[in-house]
Order: structure tokens, then C-alpha cells, then sequence
């Protein structure tokens, strides 16, 4: 069933121990689509007709033309580019105005993962109530990007009681609080070592600061016009 299809890659994922375990899934699946829309899945008539009619991102865009050989990527703006054709020749402006604004908007690469994350989560929060196992390996994460963090607390309202929420949510900010503090001291102690007084002082583990802060801010969840 589906509901239970991504509890393996959560236990992989979350069993790494390292940096936000979402977003290291959410890589994989994004790698995974990348891979399957620039390949075999390039000639299904149903997927092509999504692909036409939902466009990609930037993002995206640019990574199916890194990873794609350039025949199947141009085969499927070929018929992407058709499309919008036939969707705004000798239209009005209001109309087309209207179409490519909503073809900004939509990603087919970012829908699809966006309903594969709904799984996710709601087969996160099933161990998370039914698996010990799983419960004290989501206990001992690192951290959650703050993107990640917002998602798995938006979601744990939808798929936890009152009082299973109000225990997740001690937990979680438990975690969360303790890596953003030891965060903040990093960043503190990077900005004092630009002051001369603590030039012959040691970086501790402070150089790397600015970059796990912008991790740990924006994560590696997809930020276009396609979240619109």
C-alpha cells in the first residue's frame, strides 16, 4: 500500500545521522524524477501530455538539461513548446497574460514530488506513533532545515492528537532549539574573529558558520514560482 511504501528510505534517510534528513529524501526523489522524466518515461503519451501542459521550473528545467541526453530533452520541449504555441497564438493579451502566468507557476517535476512528500510525512508520523525503534532514531537528528521543521509541525497537527502534538512538538523543539543555539554561538564566535582582539583566537567551529546557516534557513527545498 502506499502509505507504507516510504518507510524503508525514512529509516535509511534518518539513520544517517548527519544533516536534515528531508532534505537528503527529498534529493533522492528529486534525483529519481530528474532521471525518470529524461528517460523511458520521456515517451509515455500520459506523462507527456503532463509534461506539455505543466512546463517545468528553473530549477528543474536546468537539471533535466544537465542530466538528460540532449535528444530526449529536446524531444520533450518540442512538444512542450507546441503546447504554449496553441495556448496563446492569437489569443488576447488578457488570455495570455492568464496562461503564462499559470505556467510560471506550475512545475510537473515539483508537483510530483510535492504529492510524494504528503506520503512521507504521513508515513513519518505512522512509525513515528508505532515504531520505538524509529522514535528514538527521529530523537537523536542533528537538525531539521527550518523549511523541514515548519513542514513536519504543519503536518504533525494533521496526523497526531492533541496530546500526541503537544509531545512531538517538545520533542522537535528540543532538537531544533539545541542545534540553532550551537548555530548562533558558531556565527557569534565567526563574527568576533573578525575583531582584532580575537584575531590569535581559534575558528572552534565557526568557519563553515555562514554556509550551515544558510543550509539550515532555506534547506534544499525547491524555492521557485512553482510553490505559488
Amino acid at each position: 500500500m502506499k502509505e507504507h511504501i516510504y518507510t524503508i528510505p525514512l529509516n535509511e534517510h534518518f539513520a544517517k545521522l548527519e544533516s536534515c534528513p528531508l532534505c537528503s529524501l527529498f534529493e533522492m526523489m528529486e534525483r529519481n524524477e530528474v532521471e525518470t522524466i529524461t528517460g523511458a518515461s520521456m515517451m509515455e503519451p500520459s506523462i507527456r501530455i503532463q509534461t506539455n501542459k505543466e512546463g517545468f521550473c528553473e530549477k528543474h528545467l536546468h537539471q533535466i538539461t544537465q542530466v538528460g541526453k540532449k535528444l530526449p530533452v529536446a524531444l520533450i520541449f518540442q512538444s512542450h513548446l507546441e503546447e504554449i504555441f496553441k495556448d496563446i497564438d492569437g489569443k488576447s493579451g488578457d488570455h495570455q497574460i492568464k496562461k503564462l502566468d499559470s505556467l510560471e507557476k506550475s512545475c510537473y517535476i515539483c508537483r510530483r514530488i510535492k504529492s510524494n512528500m504528503d506520503s512521507i510525512y504521513s508515513n513519518f508520523f505512522h512509525i513515528y506513533k508505532t515504531d520505538s525503534k524509529f522514535h528514538d532514531l527521529f530523537l537523536k537528528q542533528k537538525l531539521f532545515c527550518l523549511p523541514h521543521y515548519k513542514e513536519l509541525l504543519y503536518y504533525g497537527s494533521k496526523n497526531l492528537s492533541k496530546k500526541e502534538f503537544k509531545l512531538f512538538t517538545e520533542e522537535i523543539n528540543n532538537l531544533e532549539m539545541r542545534y540553532l543555539n550551537e548555530l548562533k554561538g558558531d556565527i557569534d564566535w565567526f563574527c568576533k574573529k573578525f575583531d582584532y582582539r580575537f584575531a590569535k583566537e581559534d575558528w572552534k567551529n565557526s568557519k563553515d558558520a555562514v554556509e550551515r546557516t544558510v543550509y539550515t534557513l532555506c534547506g534544499n527545498l525547491p524555492k521557485n514560482k512553482s510553490e505559488a
